[in-house]
This record gives C-alpha cells, sequence and structure tokens, in this order.
C-alpha cells in the first residue's frame, strides 16, 4: 500500500485557490484544512469557499482566522517612497493622512524610543516625539509604506480587546455554515482564550495563535483552554527577534506534543513560490525541521492565496513530508494530556505495543467517539498508519490537523457484544480499502468511563482473513 503522508497541510485560500480545478488539485496533492484570512474576508467569500472545499470534499477542514487586537494602518492614498532618515507622521484619526485605523489613540500607550514595525519587517520606524495625538517617526529601515498594512510594536503594551466586531461577525457565519475551527491572532493569557471561545460556542474548535511575548510567556495557562496552536512565526520574529524564533517554535512543539493539542507551524515556510514554481534549499530545510520537531501541520499563507503555484506547493509539502516522515524516531511521551487516567494508560500502552511490535503490526485502527484517543496514540509517533472510526463527519474534520491520524471515518454503528463489533470494524475497513487480507492491526476502542453505549472495550491484535 503507497505510504500516505503524516503531517497535515493548511492551505489558506484566496484567488489563487478560487478556480474550482486548483481547488481539487490541492486537495489530490495533500490539503487536509482550507484557512481564511478574516481580516479581508466578508460574507459572500466565506460562503464561497465553503460551496468550493465542499463540493469537492467533506473531509476537508475550514478554519477561520480572526485578527483581533492586530494593528493596521489606513488605506491611505497610495504608498509612500522612503529613505532612512526621513519622517513619517502618524496620526489619531481620519483627519491625518496616516492612521491607525484599528486602534486610533495607540499614541496615548506609546513612548519616544519605541520601534514601529511595518508589515512583515519591509519598513521599521523609531518614535522620536509623541504631541498633539501624533507620533513623529523616523525611518530605520526600508524604502516604502504601504497602505492598509499591519504594525507591530515590540514590547508594547496597549489594552485592546482579544476580538473586533468584524471577528464577531466572522465566526457567528461560520458556525452557521459548519466550518471547524477558529484560529484566534495574539492570544496572550488563558483569559483572551476564554473571551473567544465564549464568542464562539460550542460547535467550533479554537486554535490560538501565538504571535507575541506574552503568548509565549503563558503558554502553560493557554494549552489547557484551547485545542490546538499555531505557531505564527512572522509576528513572533517581529516582536522577539528573527534569532530567538526556532528555540521558541521548538518549545511551543513539544508542550503540544506532551498535551496532545494538534500544533500547526506557519509564515514563510515556502515564501519564494509565490513567484517561482519549486522552494528554496533553505525553505525544505525549515519545512523538513518542522517535522522532524514533530509538528502536527504545516501552513502555506501567501503560497496558496495569491501565488502563482498554489497546487506546486502543496505537492512539495507533501514530498518532503513523506521524505522525512520515517526519519521521525518514535518515543513514549510521558506528560499527561489532562485526558482520563484511563485513556492516557491506554494510549500509551498501544503506542508501546505499536512500537515493541514494529514489523509485526501493519496498522492501527481506533473505534474512538471523538477521535481523541486516535489523537493521543498519534502523539508517540509510532510507524503505524493510524485509522480512525469516529462517530460523526465534524469529527473526522478535526483530525485533520492532527499528524498521524492518516485516515478518518465515520463509523456509526453501535454494538454491545464484543465479537460482533470486532467483526463490523474488520468488515468496515476491508470495504474502506485500508485493509487486506493477511494484515496484523491492532484494534482499540474504548468506552467512556462510565458508559455501555457505542462500543466495548477492545485491545487487541487481530490477523485480518
Amino acid at each position: 500500500m503507497e505510504y500516505t503522508k503524516k503531517t497535515k497541510i493548511v492551505c489558506t485560500i484566496g484567488p489563487s485557490s478560487w478556480d474550482q480545478e486548483i481547488m481539487k488539485q490541492m486537495i489530490e496533492a495533500g490539503m487536509n484544512c482550507a484557512r481564511v484570512n478574516g481580516a479581508f474576508a466578508d460574507r459572500a467569500e466565506l460562503e464561497k469557499v465553503t460551496k468550493l472545499v465542499r463540493d469537492i470534499s467533506d473531509n476537508v477542514s475550514l478554519m477561520i482566522d480572526v485578527k483581533g487586537p492586530q494593528i493596521r494602518l489606513n488605506k491611505f492614498a497610495s504608498e509612500k517612497n522612503l529613505k532612512i532618515g526621513d519622517e513619517v507622521i502618524i496620526g489619531s484619526s481620519d483627519q491625518d493622512e496616516i492612521y491607525p485605523v484599528s486602534y486610533p489613540d495607540l499614541y496615548k500607550y506609546l513612548e519616544a524610543g519605541q520601534k514601529v514595525v511595518v508589515g512583515n519587517g519591509d519598513t521599521e520606524l523609531e518614535i522620536k516625539d509623541i504631541r498633539d495625538g501624533k507620533m513623529y517617526c523616523q525611518v530605520i529601515y526600508g524604502s516604502i509604506l504601504k497602505p492598509a498594512k499591519g504594525i507591530t510594536i515590540p514590547n508594547a503594551k496597549y489594552a485592546a480587546t482579544t476580538l473586533t466586531s468584524k471577528d464577531i461577525e466572522n465566526i457567528a457565519h461560520c458556525n452557521d455554515l459548519n466550518w471547524d475551527f477558529v484560529s484566534a491572532s495574539f492570544i496572550r493569557s488563558a483569559e483572551a482564550a476564554r473571551e473567544v471561545r465564549l464568542a464562539m460556542g460550542t460547535k467550533m474548535k479554537l486554535i490560538a495563535k501565538i504571535e507575541n511575548q506574552a503568548g509565549v510567556d503563558n503558554i502553560d495557562e493557554i494549552i489547557p483552554e484551547v485545542d490546538g496552536i499555531m505557531i505564527g512565526r512572522g509576528d513572533l520574529g517581529l516582536q522577539l527577534g528573527l534569532e530567538k524564533v526556532p528555540m521558541v517554535q521548538r518549545m511551543l512543539i513539544e508542550k503540544c506534543n506532551n498535551a496532545g493539542k494538534p500544533v500547526i507551524t506557519a509564515t514563510q515556510m515556502f515564501e519564494s513560490m509565490i513567484t517561482n514554481p519549486r522552494p528554496t534549499r533553505g525553505e525544505v530545510n525549515d519545512v523538513a525541521t518542522a517535522i522532524l520537531l514533530r509538528t502536527d501541520s504545516i501552513m502555506l499563507s501567501a503560497e496558496t492565496t495569491t501565488g502563482q503555484y498554489p497546487v506546486e506547493a502543496v505537492k512539495y509539502m507533501t514530498k518532503i513530508a513523506k521524505e522525512i516522515e520515517p526519519n521521525v524516531k518514535a518515543a513514549i511521551i510521558e506528560t499527561n494530556t489532562g485526558g482520563p487516567v484511563t485513556t492516557e494508560a491506554l494510549t500509551k500502552a498501544a503506542a508501546m505495543m505499536a512500537i515493541e511490535l514494529d514489523n509485526h503490526i501493519d496498522a492501527v485502527i481506533v473505534v474512538s467517539r471523538t477521535g481523541r484517543t486516535a489523537r493521543s496514540i498519534a502523539r508517540h509517533g509510532i510507524k503505524q498508519p493510524i485509522y480512525a472510526l469516529v462517530s460523526a463527519a465534524n469529527y473526522v474534520r478535526e483530525l485533520s490537523l492532527s499528524k498521524g491520524v492518516n485516515r478518518a471515518f465515520v463509523f456509526d454503528k453501535t454494538q454491545k457484544d464484543r465479537d460482533a463489533a470486532i467483526t463490523d470494524v474488520l468488515n468496515h475497513a476491508k470495504d474502506l480499502k485500508i485493509l487486506t487480507a493477511g494484515q496484523k492491526i491492532l484494534l482499540i476502542s474504548k468506552t467512556p468511563y462510565g458508559s455501555r453505549e457505542y462500543f466495548p472495550n477492545v485491545f487487541e491484535v487481530i490477523e485480518v482473513t
């Protein structure tokens, strides 16, 4: 059977990927989750992307990215040519040529000497003076100031709501459209995560974007409050300094692996493929490193929104994943996921059996109502493919961010008799063509504590006949 990648791929959707044939090719190439940047999307675009993806696949998940307290400049008339030493005046209202449209009174929280980084670091200013509601800045680096760009003020402390009214509107509409994930920007505390979850309701899952020092410092309190995290390396680089990002990335991946929560590594993974048909050697190494560090998912942004080669970018990510994954050594992760102790013990035992019987078990099948048991086993990095049989389609899509769960399928049968249950699973797996006669599988199912519903407890190596 052909090797299926374990690492998941998130693709941001935009003009380059709005064509149905392009979308179909991206999904066939290995895309697992479609993300939309909520800073620019309206209701019509959200509906368009929903139909575009769902017309092709019910298994690809949908993620809305909400921008929260990101500071953005207004859409002033045209980009400004700059040279080092020039003065740039940032005002505080629409009476000023340039001002922070999302946070007009920002000047109240800043002081002379602070840096103002525009976009992804293309332009850097230094505040020289603040008076009469205006920030008088000097150009330190860069040659162009573009309108509507986000700005970052490293180490600044300013109050901001976690969600804007547009964010709340987008979340509500995506809820109605049965989207799967909300990725929330600049989550800096457990309280901020709870604020977003309150606006989300219960249907969608929360991915916290870690993009500043506060988010890094408070990661241990954030992880229990969310369903996964995204490492926003662009803003982390602006906030912390580029040289600090690699070790922060390593730490965040490790903590999510320990907790059994999916982690997405994002930003500029294949930046050169916006205009080139293949990535650079450095970019290939960057993706490979994230996989070796055990990230669950890798993400494409401009490469698949405005880039010229969206399908090729996905193909290269899949190609790298297939090459690198066999070199990731399986290892039992001892840290508790916070789930029931019985599940923790079961999943560690399952992973240990798969590791010890590496050449004698061909696949692992997990019958799990929500997929959590399958995700917990997968975090140990076992070599065998893991197939999850879950109770509903939304749980299939939730596993689209979890590495190691090769495929998930809806299995809505309930069965109390153990032997009949095993027969049902094997027949279903053969119908799905994920098993063939002669293979040996580790079959696992776990009834929720105190419940006799859904499926009996099974932990057994079985030869498929």
